[in-house]
């Protein structure tokens, strides 16, 4: 949580079931976690004993919160599911941000290497749907994670949205090969 600013409340959007929300709260910030799914929203309460978050249902394209009122807006592999609504949620990410806030969004993507990615193909081809029917049986929704990966915007078109978005420094940060995806930018004005 180093790339946090110093004392931000934070506002994790497709919170989920909370982790980066909880992760922000251990290291001190204030924290809303945002979700669209009311079920999500109930899990990550059931797992917040403590109340040390505001949990909220509502949508990352059309916040609920006045303008400035957050430090960072965080979210962790979430961007691939908004991807039909991107340029208004990285839109509301700058409305809601004070001047000096930033945006801190991970995702899955694509390697660049070409032996990195035959191996991620394999795995997400092979790997990951053994790997879903096991664990989730029936319920594993068979081919949505390789295709939101697959039909994913390029790290260079994310940096662009969020930079017509209105945000300053903009810039991508690859982690395991490629497979992950850390975009930031700041607000300036």
């Amino acid at each position: 949580m180093g790339l946090v600013p110093l004392d931000a409340r934070v506002l994790d959007i497709a919170t989920g079931t909370g982790d980066v929300a909880f992760l922000a709260a251990r290291y001190g910030h204030a924290v809303v976690g945002l979700d669209f799914s009311e079920r999500m929203i109930a899990m990550a309460k059931e797992k917040d004993a403590g109340g040390r978050i505001l949990w909220v249902n509502a949508s990352a394209d059309k916040l609920p919160f006045s303008d400035r009122s957050f430090g960072c807006v965080t979210s962790a592999f979430a961007l691939r599911n908004l991807r039909g609504c991107l340029e208004s949620v990285f839109k509301e990410n700058f409305r809601v941000l004070r001047t000096g806030g930033k945006v801190l969004h991970m995702d899955l993507g694509r390697p660049t290497s070409a032996l990195s990615r035959w191996g991620h193909k394999v795995h997400l081809n092979i790997g990951i749907p053994l790997i879903g029917k096991w664990v989730c049986g029936e319920r594993w929704p068979a081919g949505y994670l390789e295709n939101t990966i697959r039909e994913f915007y390029e790290p260079v078109q994310v940096c662009d949205r969020l930079t017509k978005a209105g945000f300053s420094d903009v810039r991508c940060r690859t982690l395991s090969f490629g497979v992950i995806q850390l975009y930031e930018g700041t607000k300036k004005c």
